[in-house]
């Protein structure tokens, strides 16, 4: 493939947002092309002005799509999206484009090119997994103090952004969840110390001793050490990842997941699990099934440990945007 010009543009200012685009970039790079990535996104008007002002052969477009006015140097879009129906009328697009889903796609549109495509794990830095820790510090399981923690996928700019109609339901999404996810845990058998990490501090609502709301996370390795010291990291997502999940990064450090089986059997295909879903992860379907994966792996760290061992492999070979974008060029091919 010959060298070619990319834009990156991310789907917000968010440090992980843009975190992602880092690796992407990275990777890109390590290909041999050339990357110009922004800190933020762009409304259409601009886009097409900057587009004018410099030769691109492909924008990169998280959570945005193709402007329907035409570019001059008629450069394609690689557009990133949750599902295919918030690109609305894809008639802008042609079949040099190519659009990515979350959410796999059941539309079919012959002159189009549209995949699904998952995050992944971040690997730009050397993050330390349990075992890294074990070499370390003696007795580790010792620091795992943490029972459940929790952290949500909605960040400010997603709470706080769109009119009141907006705001009011997205807000009441994000409490929807935390309610479901901690009715799940204070119904086990006893109260475990469970950690909330968000924008948002529902402790007037949900009004739990052994629930902490610890605010929101501006620290990217501070995401990894919550992801070691917890016994269980309950996945916030229900229905499909988001573009910034915490699913992959969990996996890495060897922390122990748990996760709805709804949401696992919607990205099963995608990630490769086939039967032995269970050697990487903790699925729940129900409170019934949520209990016995407490009661049988809460008291046993080797356990998790080996659980958490057989999924940072199974990311590190097949779950880093690494693989992501040799995914992507494939597909320009």
């Amino acid at each position: 493939m010959k060298q070619l010009n990319f834009l990156l543009i991310p789907r917000s200012n968010n440090f992980k947002d843009i975190i992602n685009i880092y690796d992407i970039k990275n990777e890109l790079k390590r290909n041999g092309h050339d990357c110009i990535s922004l800190t933020s996104p762009i409304n259409d008007a601009n886009l097409n002005f900057l587009l004018s002002q410099k030769k691109i052969d492909y924008v990169f477009r998280v959570d945005g799509g193709k402007p329907e006015k035409k570019n001059s140097n008629n450069t394609k879009f690689i557009c990133w999206v949750s599902d295919i129906d918030d690109l609305g009328d894809l008639s802008c697009f042609t079949d040099d484009d190519v659009i990515y889903t979350l959410k796999k796609s059941t539309k079919k549109n012959s002159n189009l090119r549209i995949y699904q495509m998952l995050p992944a794990a971040n690997s730009f830095k050397k993050a330390l997994t349990l075992s890294d820790c074990e070499l370390i510090t003696d007795n580790f399981n010792l620091s795992q103090n943490i029972d459940f923690s929790y952290i949500t996928n909605y960040t400010k700019v997603w709470l706080c952004n769109g009119n009141k109609e907006i705001i009011y339901e997205r807000n009441k999404k994000n409490l929807d969840k935390h309610k479901t996810l901690e009715g799940l845990i204070n119904n086990l058998d006893k109260k475990y110390n469970t950690e909330i990490f968000g924008f948002i501090d529902y402790s007037k609502i949900i009004k739990k001793e052994n629930i902490i709301f610890k605010g929101e996370i501006n620290n990217f390795n501070f995401f990894f050490e919550i992801f070691r010291k917890s016994k269980f990291n309950v996945l916030f997502e229900d229905d499909f990842l988001d573009f910034n999940t915490n699913f992959f990064n969990i996996l890495l450090v060897e922390g122990t997941l748990i996760a709805n089986q709804k949401l696992l059997n919607q990205i099963q295909d995608y990630l490769g699990f086939q039967k032995e879903t269970v050697n990487y992860l903790l699925p729940y379907n129900s409170f019934e099934s949520f209990k016995s994966n407490v009661d049988t792996y809460y008291n046993d760290y080797t356990k998790r440990l080996k659980i958490g061992r057989e999924a940072s492999i199974f990311v590190r070979k097949k779950h880093l945007f690494k693989n992501r974008v040799d995914q992507l060029l494939k597909d320009l091919v």
